[in-house]
Parts: structure tokens; C-alpha cells; sequence
């Protein structure tokens, strides 16, 4: 006998179709839903999801909830973990100078890398849709694309993407291949 396995998101499909079909794309209220959109059951629905329902005089909405990612904070919390726990690692720990101090930071933007995508992953499947801030990333000098906020489905989802989020931060499981890497960059005699 097959089993059929299903995400519950705590929507049921015919309103999240709805949401991802009907949300505002433009403006100071991307991401929301007109009220005008949804009947008393579904904003009822949503409520119960972690939706905030605004009932602004010209345009009232269903605000989903939302979280705003920024990308090089996430970065430097994984190289400062897995930095510590190389330190506590390795008899001779680090940091290094040099080319083997570059060798490292090398591996940690790669490891960054594929920690980032899988996590992007994730946030997009939970969320129906994401916006670039970038009013934030031009006043510091970082890149347009550093934060990105994500407009999920429900409260839940968005709980469980900001746990991954933290996740992802964390240095690489003890049976990853980063660190046997680390492991030869220790072991390389100058």
C-alpha cells in the first residue's frame, strides 16, 4: 500500500492558491492580500495562520507573516561558529596567517555557499513570495542584494524558516567532508 505524504502548511490549498495568486506585487503592501480578495472564512482562516488583518481606510489587507533575511549577518554567524569549533577541533587550532589562513577562508565561503543554497531552498518553499530590500543595503555600503525579506504562508512556517535559518549558521557536523579539509590545511608542516 502507498502512502501519500503531504506538507501541512495549516492552509488549505484552495486559499493558499488564492494567497500566491491574489497578493499585492507592487508598493509599501507587497506581500499583503486585499481583504476585497477573500471572503469572512478565509480571513478567518488566515487570522488563525498568524496573519495580521489590517483594516486600513483605503485598502484593507491581510498582512502574512514575514521575515527579513540578511545574508552577510547569516554568513559571518556560520564563519564565527565554525571558526570556534575549529579552534576547539584542531590540537594546534587556528586562525593561521598566510596561505593557509586564505586556504580556510576559502573553505568557509564554499561551505557558506552550499549551506545558503539549501537554506534559500527552504525559504522559498515556505514562503509565497520574497522582495530585495533595498533601501537598507545602499545607506551601509552592502550589496543591493543582502537582505531579502520572505512573506510565508503561515506563522508557523515562517517559526520553523527562521529555526533553519539559525541552523545553517552552525559549524558543519562532525562527519562532514569540511572537516578533513581543515584537517590537511593543520597538517601541512612550512
Amino acid at each position: 500500500m502507498a502512502f501519500e505524504q503531504h506538507l501541512e502548511i495549516g492552509l488549505d490549498f484552495e486559499l493558499k492558491e488564492r494567497v500566491a495568486h491574489e497578493f499585492i506585487r507592487e508598493g509599501r503592501l507587497f506581500g499583503s492580500v486585499p481583504q476585497a480578495a477573500l471572503t469572512a472564512d478565509e480571513v478567518a482562516e488566515l487570522t488563525r495562520a498568524g496573519w495580521t488583518k489590517r483594516d486600513y481606510h483605503d485598502a484593507p489587507v491581510m498582512e502574512a507573516p514575514q521575515s527579513t533575511i540578511d545574508w552577510p549577518i547569516l554568513q559571518q554567524k556560520h564563519r564565527d561558529s565554525t571558526l570556534h569549533a575549529i579552534s576547539h577541533r584542531l590540537e594546534q587550532g587556528a586562525p593561521w596567517v598566510g596561505t593557509r589562513q586564505q586556504i580556510l577562508e576559502e573553505l568557509l565561503a564554499s561551505q557558506w555557499e552550499e549551506q545558503e543554497d539549501e537554506l534559500r531552498t527552504l525559504l522559498h518553499a515556505f514562503a509565497f513570495a520574497s522582495i530585495w530590500d533595498q533601501d537598507e543595503g545602499a545607506a551601509d555600503g552592502k550589496a543591493i542584494e543582502s537582505r531579502e525579506t520572505f512573506f510565508f504562508y503561515t506563522q508557523k512556517m515562517r517559526a520553523t524558516a527562521l529555526k533553519a535559518s539559525s541552523y545553517a549558521t552552525q559549524a558543519p557536523q562532525g562527519d562532514n567532508g569540511f572537516w578533513d579539509m581543515v584537517s590537511a590545511l593543520s597538517d601541512v608542516h612550512e
